[in-house]
């Protein structure tokens, strides 16, 4: 399983830098989108992925109590479930928008979760102290959690109904996508229990 982690995590980044590359250099586009089709279809071969539509799923990750985090528990709520990581970058400049979404949103039956894919969890927690986030974070050091998603980018979130559905995947996170973002959220938001 830490080898299948380790893998995502290297393509991830490899993708990341030609997100990066392409959008500092103008770098040809087509070749950019067929290099990421590529990777894409090479790494979602082996598993079933979560689409939009289907049941959320529970995994292994552990919360800062030792429990595992269970999606169940937070059934009635909307959920951003986000998967991060600290080596990368768009994942960090995530973390105070969502910060500040859900600190704002709570009452409303909002929830940011989060689930960290380091494999050295002690890594992620130092990260944590430095920068702190009022919303869950739990480890999953094993992969697990990213393999039931067939997470596909760093941070990929996916944002779930009161009822536990999937309605809204996203991949990557730059600054423009906040307005997005938040319109999704607010729209499940309104939808009665």
């Amino acid at each position: 399983m830490a080898n299948d982690a380790t893998k995502l995590c290297h393509l991830t980044q490899f993708i990341n830098f030609f997100s990066i590359f392409d959008f500092y250099t103008g770098f040809n586009k087509k070749f950019c989108s067929f290099l990421l089709a590529f990777c894409l279809v090479l790494t979602s071969s082996q598993v079933k992925a979560i689409n939009v539509g289907d049941s959320a799923v529970s995994c292994p990750a552990i919360l800062k109590d030792g429990s595992s985090l269970n999606l169940e528990e937070f059934k009635g709520k909307v959920i951003f479930l986000d998967f991060w990581a600290t080596w990368c970058p768009p994942c960090k400049k995530s973390m105070p928008f969502l910060n500040a979404l859900h600190k704002e949103l709570l009452k409303h039956g909002f929830q940011v979760l989060a689930i960290n894919v380091d494999e050295d969890s002690r890594i992620a927690k130092k990260f944590l102290n430095q920068y702190p986030v009022n919303y869950p974070v739990a480890m999953d050091p094993t992969g697990q959690c990213p393999e039931k998603y067939n997470v596909l980018a760093m941070p990929s979130a996916y944002l779930i109904d009161r009822q536990g559905i999937v309605r809204y995947i996203h991949l990557g996170f730059r600054d423009g996508d906040k307005n997005e973002i938040r319109h999704r959220i607010l729209e499940l938001l309104a939808v009665k229990k």
